[in-house]
């Protein structure tokens, strides 16, 4: 029976194939795009949270500031200046010790130059470069945006104030060394820094991949890869020292050693937000209740979490939007179906005199609806699927993410706008008297 309903439905789709087709053509529409939002949304979200993890999902961001309201003129600031001392992060370490991987420091002094290499013309063998003072525990932080891809990090002997090591990009190792990473290692690169007029000798250590874009500075204008600026990484005491060495230059009071910001890590299977709100709570009580010092500690999981969430209401709502052609669509299957059952009237009459039962009636228009309900289907998913991976592609220039779910949840869809306004058209046929059905001109 089932197969004898398909094949009257086809014949009846068949010969009216235009009518047909536009009968499809909202729920084509529809389905589409449900599937191509729905692509392009989780496409954006896969595509955030993958950018977003190169800044550390399970990274706390720490720092300390004197809250003033400014109602106090005569307040010396000088007397105000917020930082961490070495005890609180040491009882700090102690307290977490379960939850800390590692801490990154960072100097508050950077400077911009050009390293070169002895032996060679400056004027083609050169690197924009970037110089950073960090610590060991810098590149445990940061393991998800830095990869080192020959040699190896600061050791504990390499951290003090006249260690002169550095870890470069690829980038520095292709315009000074022809790109030859083994080559490079344990060779001398001189930094000649523009900001204190000064130049320093600094031995590599290590290289990391300068496809690490949060590295990379590009300047107006510059369109060379050559004239890129990228950062050398150098020891955490080293950089403060050459602080003290300009401040004091400049005649202005030396502010090094003040830690008032750090990032730190947390081992796997940390709940980052919790953490985040009992470091807070310690840091803070590390500091008298009257001194004004205010420590925040933001970590990325709440924000990412809250991006995501706001982008999937924003999908949903735009697919709601959508959805509302599918119900157009379906509008039009009852439509359709109801002048093509007043226009096989006889046809109705003759099957019923014939003694076909009113369930056998209902079947053979519901089976029609559902037919054309799935056909407009398959083409709008084929279609929505083209159109999402033509947008992340070619507009968004991003990966596309197809969820199964998603195409499962459409094809549930069009079956069910085939029978529920199916439904409508084919009990009314089953319900015509067949005297009258037969009388029918």
């Amino acid at each position: 029976m089932l197969m004898e309903n398909i094949r009257l439905a086809a014949a009846s789709m068949a010969a009216n194939k235009l009518r047909t087709f536009l009968t499809m053509l909202g729920i084509i529409i529809g389905i589409a795009s449900v599937i191509a939002i729905m692509t392009v949304g989780n496409s954006q979200m896969a595509e955030n949270r993958k950018q977003n993890s190169m800044f550390g999902i399970d990274n706390v961001s720490v720092y300390v500031y004197f809250q003033d309201d400014g109602s106090d003129p005569n307040i010396d600031y000088s007397k105000h200046i917020p930082e961490f001392k070495q005890d609180v992060l040491s009882g700090m370490c102690t307290t977490f010790a379960d939850e800390i991987e590692g801490i990154s420091v960072q100097s508050n002094y950077s400077f911009s130059g050009k390293a070169v290499v002895s032996g060679k013309d400056p004027d083609k063998y050169y690197a924009n470069v970037y110089l950073s003072g960090v610590n060991p525990g810098y590149f445990t932080v940061n393991n998800t945006s830095i990869t080192l891809q020959k040699g190896r990090i600061f050791q504990a002997k390499e951290t003090a104030a006249d260690s002169y090591v550095c870890l470069v990009s690829d980038l520095l190792v292709n315009n000074l060394f022809d790109g030859d990473m083994d080559r490079a290692l344990g060779q001398k690169i001189t930094v000649n820094l523009t900001d204190t007029e000064t130049t320093n000798d600094y031995t590599i250590i290590g290289v990391y991949s300068s496809s690490d874009y949060s590295q990379m500075f590009s300047q107006g204008g510059v369109t060379d890869m050559k004239d890129i600026q990228s950062s050398v990484f150098i020891p955490y005491l080293n950089m403060e020292a050459q602080g003290a060495a300009y401040d004091q230059s400049q005649g202005y009071t030396s502010q090094t050693g003040r830690i008032q910001f750090f990032d730190l890590r947390c081992t796997s299977g940390t709940d980052v937000s919790d953490f985040s709100t009992q470091l807070q709570s310690y840091l803070q009580s590390q500091f008298d209740a009257d001194s004004g010092f205010v420590v925040n500690c933001y970590n990325n999981a709440e924000w990412i979490k809250q991006e995501e969430e706001n982008m999937r209401k924003q999908t949903l709502t735009i697919t709601m939007i959508g959805a509302i052609a599918l119900l157009v669509g379906g509008i039009g299957v009852m439509n359709i179906m109801t002048v093509s059952i007043t226009e096989r009237t006889r046809e109705i009459g003759t099957r019923k005199a014939l003694g076909a039962k009113n369930r056998e009636i209902r079947a053979q228009f519901i089976t029609e609806a559902i037919l054309i309900s799935l056909l407009g289907g398959l083409i709008g998913m084929i279609a929505g699927v083209v159109t999402g991976v033509v947008v992340c592609r070619l507009v968004q220039h991003i990966d596309v993410v197809l969820d199964p779910r998603t195409i499962l949840i459409s094809f549930g869809l069009t079956f069910a706008v085939g029978v529920f306004f199916g439904y409508y058209p084919a009990n009314r046929a089953a319900r015509m008297d067949p005297i009258e059905a037969l009388r029918y001109e």
